[in-house]
């Protein structure tokens, strides 16, 4: 008599190799950090919502800042995928009618229309001004 010699495997079993799937639930813990990575960093790019303000206010604020050459930061009254942008830090130069014109910190000059500015506010001038170190001259 012959023995018949029987192999076991697991597709013998009925085991079915999931092949991807299995590795989905490694890849994903990687997937959430990146997706939580991103969010930060659109919330960067974005501003926060402020205030509306009415055009009066802008204007007093402007004026004032304009006066004691304040640095001040707007929000334009301008969406970019449902979320306001970043802050604008300027010092105001001076203005025409419904124009301002803004020096940026970079030294660009920009002109703007009051009715685009949706909130203004006065700038610590510490984040504003650059402290330049001096170097002391050695002594002898």
């Amino acid at each position: 008599m012959e023995e018949e010699v029987v192999v076991l495997s697991p597709d013998r079993l009925g085991y079915k190799d999931r092949g991807k799937m299995k590795w989905q639930g490694l890849m994903l813990s990687d997937h959430n950090a990146a997706l939580k990575q991103m969010k930060e960093d659109n919330k960067k790019q974005y501003g926060v919502e402020k205030e509306q303000m009415t055009t009066e206010e802008v204007s007093e604020v402007l004026y004032k800042a304009y006066i004691l050459k304040k640095p001040v930061a707007i929000q334009a009254n301008v969406l970019r995928d449902g979320h306001y942008y970043p802050d604008v830090k300027c010092i105001v130069k001076g203005y025409t009618g419904e124009n301002i014109y803004l020096q940026l910190k970079d030294g660009q000059m920009k002109k703007v229309s009051i009715y685009l500015i949706r909130h203004v506010e006065y700038m610590d001038s510490a984040e504003w001004y650059v402290k330049r170190k001096h170097k002391k001259k050695p002594t002898f």
